[in-house]
């Protein structure tokens, strides 16, 4: 069964498809969009176009592999960034990351589409804990992390590697019932 898009009051999430290459490797060859993730740049058209025909070959999220969805707005469905999830073996765990365009941030887009996501991996998915990790100085998107109920749970030291640089990797995780409690405070 193909993956159903999910729906906000403000986006639609939906899986990549080719068309979305050119701007999948525009947002993130941006230096600052690149600045705590873990690809080089600049990111060209071919490497976005692997990674979409991967996600392509799953219905949705699946144990071992990461599965992308393409973050639109629903106003005008300009892309504002993307959304991924990644299950571990059983799919009891999940790990989730997000980026936008930098003209999109600061809007409440990533905390908006990371929530849909959680809710579908948590309801749909049977997900009992999500975790996220992020480089420690990347304050954005802990806030992103905090506002959705993720609790920090300590930091690796030198754990995260690009090529041959190494950074600390801070590591947040949220439970499915933590996550219920949370939405009904949020409204979603």
């Amino acid at each position: 069964m193909a993956f159903t898009p999910l729906r906000t009051s403000r986006l639609v999430l939906r899986p990549f498809t080719e068309a979305d290459a050119e701007d999948f490797a525009a947002r993130r060859s941006d230096p600052e969009t690149a600045m705590y993730q873990a690809w080089r740049i600049p990111y060209s058209v071919e490497k976005a176009m692997a990674l979409i025909e991967e996600s392509e070959r799953h219905d949705g999220p699946m144990p071992g592999h990461w599965y992308q969805l393409d973050v639109q707005r629903i106003a005008d469905e300009r892309t504002v960034g993307d959304v991924a999830v990644y299950l571990h073996e059983h799919g009891h765990t999940a790990e989730i990351g997000y980026t936008l365009h930098s003209w999109a941030r600061r809007k409440g887009y990533a905390t908006e589409a990371a929530a849909a996501l959680i809710d579908h991996l948590v309801d749909v998915t049977g997900v009992h804990r999500v975790e996220a990790s992020t480089h420690p100085d990347n304050e954005r998107s802990i806030q992103v992390l905090k506002r959705l109920g993720f609790e920090a749970e300590g930091v690796k030291r030198e754990a995260f590697w690009v090529e041959d640089e190494v950074s600390d990797d801070a590591i947040f995780g949220l439970l499915a019932r933590d996550w219920r409690s949370r939405r009904d405070l949020l409204g979603i």
